[in-house]
């Protein structure tokens, strides 16, 4: 029997032609740029989606912003209607 047969190295070097070769080394990495090409447009639609999300947070913010000042402002006349109050008590 000839060597290449239970040389499995030798088997290997002496029965992959090129085209088997290209295959065995081409399919793979198209298959991973490929993933990859996928995952760069699955990330940037959520980077979007965090961006709109974002937004959304700064414009809550603002209104909460706006109806603190709101609220300082109650506070500031109930106080000037208290002292008020208290003015025309100690008048009496």
């Amino acid at each position: 029997m000839r060597e290449s047969v239970w040389n499995p190295l030798a088997l290997a070097m002496g029965s992959i032609n090129n085209l088997q070769l290209y295959i065995a080394l081409g399919l793979p990495t198209i298959a991973v740029l490929t993933s990859l090409g996928i995952n760069l447009f699955a990330i940037s639609g959520i980077r979007s989606e965090i961006d709109g999300i974002r937004r959304e947070v700064d414009s809550i913010r603002r209104e909460i912003d706006n109806i603190r000042a709101d609220i300082r402002e109650i506070r500031g006349d109930i106080k000037l209607l208290t002292g008020k109050v208290y003015e025309m008590m100690g008048s009496k």
